[in-house]
């Protein structure tokens, strides 16, 4: 068993809402906020924004943080 775990950041993301035609009626969005060093990242809206931004927000607000200490 491990010791105590830490949130060190959190990661929103809304799926928005999109009608059968395809048109967004609310276009997806995410942020990132960073409970270490209390930064946030983001908002980025758009289907492919959030995409990106999901699959490297991490590594890249690490690189940015490093680069900050």
């Amino acid at each position: 068993m491990t010791g105590p775990q830490q949130v060190a950041g959190a990661l929103f993301i809304d799926c928005g809402q999109q009608l059968k035609n395809l048109t967004w009626v609310r276009p997806p969005r995410a942020r990132y906020e960073c409970l270490t060093c209390r930064t946030v990242e983001g908002p980025v809206v758009g289907a492919a924004a959030v995409t990106a931004f999901v699959q490297t927000i991490r590594t890249k607000h690490q690189h940015r943080q490093g680069a900050a200490a």
